[in-house]
């Protein structure tokens, strides 16, 4: 490296022949083929004039910047005077804010051409210069996208209080659009209860904070215990309503995380046994057929709370992978048995739901719920044919006196 260092100038300065003599000349001291030799040279070269190679090929290439920082700081000025507009927007204004500002004694600072050179700054340079200033504090995006979404927690394992006592509830709603989502329709909010398995549900027209509120006030007199815990999805209504809610009974509330259905699987499961199974997935979207739907829920809600049994998960058996090989469910029991077995409900809510069980018949009430679907599926004009189908699933039996509430 010390021979380099010697001959490293003359060669570099040096022609092609006169590069051979120091090669040469170098290789009789040190024994290596030329190649390396000559490899070696090159090596040293890079490392030892990187620098001033690249500086002097940065400077012959590309034009000398019309533009400094002084040029900039006067378009920030004119930027923030403006309201932070966009570049396009800025430049037909540009020459009148240069002038105001100059006016009023904030460009006293800066040079006469400075400002003048400013003044014919062209749109693209603008929009260059423009895109270098950070954005504002307000205009920036807030995490979160809504101010809600910072004052409710997500929680992944909300299932984990199927176990719990009766109180834990999961919330979702679903849309009677018939597969277009234009206009308003109607929606239904589906509440169950992770411990009794006990859902209730309502009907709305559009999912305006009005409509949603009056769904949550529906399905709260139709829940005979009360309420310790909240868990909806990320819609923002919904979250509005069970927040403002949360607040004046002092229970908890959380949310699922996006795009995660298993969140609150218990509820997304009554989804499809408990409104698509019943209404089908026609559109509703006038409020006479919304009353009917939550006349329909109304009778529904007791039917199959008071008489149809639910299973609930009791075990995973897992083989040695981690793979599950067997599910284990408990003994199916309804709703309504389920909370008489608690030891969490109040005797007087369970002597009212005794006395209210034994006016039941389940045959008045089939009964009642097959009379409404009827007017529904006569204002969503439906053909004979599809009618006859309909009815045919249905065991339809004589009316009898019949109480419209219970609770």
């Amino acid at each position: 490296m010390e021979l380099i260092k010697r001959f490293i100038k003359q060669y570099i300065k040096g022609r092609k022949k006169e590069k051979t003599e120091i090669l040469t000349q170098y290789l009789a001291i040190v024994p290596i083929k030329r190649d390396t030799a000559q490899k070696r040279f090159r090596r040293f070269i890079k490392r030892m004039f990187k620098n001033e190679i690249n500086e002097n090929n940065k400077s012959a290439k590309g034009r000398k910047p019309k533009y400094n920082a002084l040029h900039k700081q006067i378009v920030k000025k004119c930027w923030e005077l403006s309201g932070n507009i966009c570049g396009e927007r800025l430049y037909p204004i540009m020459e009148r804010c240069i002038e105001d500002l100059n006016e009023k004694g904030e460009l006293k600072d800066y040079p006469a051409k400075i400002i003048e050179e400013t003044k014919q700054i062209s749109l693209g340079t603008l929009k260059r210069i423009i895109k270098e200033f950070p954005l504002p504090l307000q205009k920036r995006k807030p995490k979160g996208n809504a101010f809600i979404y910072r004052q409710i927690p997500i929680t992944a394992d909300f299932g984990k209080n199927a176990y719990a006592k009766p109180g834990y509830i999961e919330v979702d709603f679903i849309e009677h659009n018939g597969g277009n989502s234009q206009g308003i329709f109607a929606i239904t909010g589906v509440y169950t209860d992770l411990s009794t398995q006990w859902t209730v549900r309502a009907c709305g027209l559009g999912k305006n904070l009005n409509s949603v509120s009056e769904i949550d006030k529906i399905a709260h007199s139709k829940i005979p215990f009360e309420v310790l815990h909240y868990h909806p999805d990320n819609d923002k209504t919904i979250l509005r309503v069970l927040f403002d809610r949360v607040r004046k009974n002092g229970a908890m509330i959380s949310r699922s995380r996006p795009y995660k259905k298993n969140d609150n699987a218990h509820v997304e499961q009554k989804g499809g046994d408990k409104v698509r199974k019943l209404v089908g997935y026609l559109r509703f979207d006038t409020e006479e057929e919304v009353k009917l739907l939550n006349e329909l829920y109304a009778i529904a809600d007791i039917f199959e709370n008071f008489f149809i049994p639910c299973v609930k998960l009791k075990a995973k058996i897992k083989d040695e992978k981690g793979r599950i090989i067997k599910k284990v469910y408990e003994k199916p029991k309804t709703p309504y048995q389920r909370i008489l077995e608690s030891n969490e409900i109040p005797e007087e809510t369970k002597r009212k739901l005794t006395n209210i069980y034994k006016t039941l018949n389940m045959v008045e009430l089939k009964q009642k719920m097959n009379i409404i679907m009827e007017k529904l599926m006569k204002i969503k004009s439906i053909s004979q044919k599809g009618r006859k189908n309909f009815t045919d699933k249905i065991m339809i039996y004589p009316l009898k006196n019949f109480t419209d509430t219970h609770f």
